[in-house]
């Protein structure tokens, strides 16, 4: 037969008669943009549904085509076994010894008839060894290992971004419901989107931060889970629905997974952003990007899993459309991800819309399973090819033929019911009956020799060494270069590229080489602020805008803890009648530990505070010292403000009871003297007039008289009692500061009032 090492199309096998049971000479080409139609592969173990995707997906790569696979038991990642060669020794290495103890031959013998098994094989399909060259010299393979340092690191705190574009409500809401799903599902917390609190809160509060255009990671969501930026849940108060006591336990059990020294590796890597991960590699050549999951359990697979389709979705959204397959994504094994009525699982929804939407844009899914009872078919109709393979039961191929009348319905085709069930139960291994509404008839076929080395599942420890030595062969580095990666020194984690503080363990993060010195004290600030317990009463300070040009360009937003205290005094003269209130805005730092605070220190500060955590985006929190982390703390010191600063004192004022004139706290004697002279020439001045009219020479007294009444000025002083004191606002305050350099002093970001004269006066002791 002709040589089929570069068909046009994809090259899956030959044509076979089930009668006669024997291979024809005729090529099956499968055209590749059928796919975006999507495709469907069932067959039970042994039938060579493995095989026969591996081949499509070579297929794929062979035409330039990038590709997503999800490999869920660890067989898919065969793609990297591809050897040009041919040799003995290149299979060697991936011998199974309980395979040569039972054939009682030595691990170099099977090397050899492995070797030539390949060699046979694909000769009788019409192929050559040129042909697992070109695939080496096409393909891109990146091999991704979330949660594992087996392949390349995915950092998956980083993708609850908010959708971009126009979105439906109705799109929004899935979104919502898959991810507030995934991340519930991680701490086995029931996740019913009617009866569950948790599940409410989360969502609710995703859909809050989506609706403002703001992103969110785990870390963030923690702090809103203990703050939430909503004062309402439904018609309840945010605190009736879900008292803080309890919030904190949510964001204990959310931070469990962040503090667990196996969620470090969930946390560093490269974001799972596909429009970078697909941009074209090297020399232009397609991306194959495989998501090794066997390594994780099912929550864990069902989270990754969950965030991987929505970002298929939203990058599939952001294309333009098209009728060619300008990509596939391939899911292996796809039971308990799609299941039927009335199962809803978060990859569902996210996976239904896929099947329904991405043909628009030339994105094609490629399912396969081997029970076909598993899935939901109502989902499935929108799938245009079938490959089917020996099933297990009479059951499965009952429901499969009913899945596949239901296709031909959907597309308006006719579908031969006889034809399918006697096909169906004659097939053999290796040998598929393809059902293609691109087609006018099904047709029988045996599947072509894989190009790469079937070897079986590989484990993780067996993945990272197939990626070693495949980077090594090519020259290319397995993760991305170290520049653009720093490492933590405190806790070895890699973070994002161009992130300045480690999200894992909160330390300052260098470039390597760099000569910058670490943080002085302490820890370092983090994205999100520290968690505290529920009944310490916190206040946040807005961002003044006018502070901003003073900071510079790049400089960091930092908040700081401080104590925080609106006091209200009332001051009066009874027998003067006289009766001033003044609320003074304190902020001040928190004592050190073993030292007494000191309110003289105290600052005034301008502006309000609020109660809400601020939605300031790449915003850094410091520490809380241990002086003022809990709420009883706090009310110890909230007592020595008024005793320390208020109880004995006094206000300093100025009276004039001639003319019942009393100063303004801050208001100094010579300001207030002039207010006096002013006050007295307007009182004086229509006697004055009169005296021009009638008694010219009385001028002189009358203006001598009020002279000394403009001059009656004698000091008040006004001291409060202890009831005439009141702090209306106490605890710890968040204060913004701009850090214009990572080295450098802080700037309040924070309103400051102008300094008034006499202000230091205003209240003494």
């Amino acid at each position: 037969m002709a040589n089929l090492d570069n068909p046009q199309g994809f090259y899956l096998g030959r044509e076979y008669n089930l009668e006669k049971q024997e291979v024809l000479d005729e090529p099956v080409i499968y055209e590749p943009r059928d796919l975006t139609t999507h495709g469907v592969v069932v067959g039970m173990t042994g039938s060579g549904k493995t095989g026969l995707c591996i081949s499509l997906l070579e297929e794929a790569a062979l035409d330039g085509i990038p590709t997503v696979i999800v490999d869920l038991k660890g067989d898919l990642s065969n793609l990297l076994l591809a050897f040009p060669n041919l040799r003995p020794e290149d299979f060697e290495p991936w011998v199974d010894p309980d395979q040569t103890r039972r054939k009682d031959v030595s691990v170099e013998e099977y090397a050899r008839e492995q070797s030539k098994a390949w060699r046979k094989g694909l000769k009788e399909s019409g192929q050559s060894p040129e042909c697992i060259r070109r695939l080496r010299e096409a393909a891109d393979w990146r091999v991704y290992t979330p949660g594992s340092e087996a392949g390349r690191s995915v950092s998956v705190v980083q993708t609850f971004a908010a959708p971009r574009g126009d979105l439906s409500r109705e799109l929004l809401n899935d979104k919502v419901e898959a991810t507030a799903t995934a991340i519930l599902g991680l701490t086995r917390i029931d996740a019913d989107p009617v009866q569950s609190r948790e599940y409410i809160l989360i969502a609710n509060l995703l859909l809050n931060a989506w609706q403002e255009g703001r992103d969110l990671d785990l870390p963030r969501l923690i702090a809103e889970v203990q703050t939430p930026p909503l004062r309402k849940i439904g018609t309840f108060d945010v605190d009736m629905f879900y008292p803080e006591a309890d919030r904190l336990q949510l964001a204990v059990t959310l931070n469990n997974l962040l503090a667990a020294p196996s969620f470090s590796t969930w946390i560093t890597g490269e974001p799972l952003n596909l429009a970078t991960m697909l941009a074209p590699g090297e020399g232009g050549r397609a991306k194959q990007l495989i998501f090794y999951l066997a390594h994780l359990d099912d929550s864990q697979r069902m989270f990754f899993l969950t965030l991987l389709l929505q970002e298929l979705l939203a990058w599939t959204r952001s294309l333009p459309g098209s009728t060619q397959l300008r990509a596939l994504v391939y899911i292996d094994e796809v039971f308990g991800y799609l299941p039927p009525h009335p199962a809803n699982p978060p990859t569902k929804i996210p996976l239904m819309t896929l099947m329904k939407q991405a043909r628009a844009f030339g994105v094609g899914i490629l399912l396969a399973t081997q029970n076909p009872v598993d899935l939901d078919y109502k989902a499935l109709t929108n799938a245009g090819t079938w490959f089917v393979g020996k099933l297990h039961t009479d059951r499965d191929k009952a429901r499969l033929l009913e899945g596949l009348e239901g296709v031909a319905a959907e597309q308006g085709t006719l579908t031969d019911r006889g034809y399918l069930e006697t096909a169906i139960s004659s097939l053999g291994n290796r040998v598929f009956l393809l059902h293609d509404v691109h087609r006018p008839d099904p047709l029988v076929f045996q599947t072509r020799w894989a190009l790469s080395y079937l070897y079986g599942p590989l484990t993780r420890d067996q993945l990272a060494r197939v990626v070693k030595d495949r980077h090594a062969a090519e020259g290319t580095p397995s993760e991305p270069p170290a520049a653009s990666v720093p490492t933590c020194s405190d806790c070895g984690a890699r973070p994002p590229a161009n992130a300045k503080f480690c999200p894992n363990c909160g330390a300052a993060l260098h470039e390597p080489g760099a000569n910058s010195a670490p943080a002085a004290t302490g820890q370092a600030p983090a994205h999100v602020p520290p968690a505290l317990p529920p009944d310490l009463v916190q206040y946040y300070l807005p961002v003044d805008p006018s502070t901003r040009d003073a900071a510079g360009d790049g400089a960091e937003l930092v908040y700081e803890p401080r104590l925080l205290g609106f006091v209200e005094v009332k001051l009066s003269d009874r027998t003067r009648k006289i009766e001033q209130r003044i609320t003074h805005k304190l902020i001040a730092a928190p004592p050190e530990p073993g030292r007494p605070m000191n309110w003289m220190d105290a600052a005034e500060f301008g502006g309000d505070v609020e109660t809400t955590l601020p939605k300031e985006e790449g915003a850094f929190w410091s520490d809380v010292p241990k002086t003022v982390n809990d709420a009883k703390k706090l009310r110890e010191l909230e007592r020595t403000l008024i005793r320390d600063r208020y109880e004995g004192g006094g206000l300093a004022l100025f009276a004039n009871r001639s003319l019942d004139l009393t100063s303004e706290p801050g208001e100094d004697e010579e300001s207030f003297r002039d207010r006096c002279r002013k006050v007295g020439a307007r009182l004086a001045e229509p006697e004055l007039q009169k005296a021009l009219k009638s008694s010219p020479s009385a001028i002189d007294r009358i203006q001598e008289s009020w002279h000394k009444k403009t001059a009656d000025v004698k000091e008040v002083k006004l001291a409060p009692r202890k009831s005439d004191i009141r702090v209306t606002h106490f605890g710890l305050g968040w204060a913004p500061f701009w850090r214009p350099a990572p080295d450098g002093d802080l700037l309040p970001a924070y309103h400051l009032p102008l300094p008034v004269a006499g202000d230091e006066t205003a209240v003494a002791k």
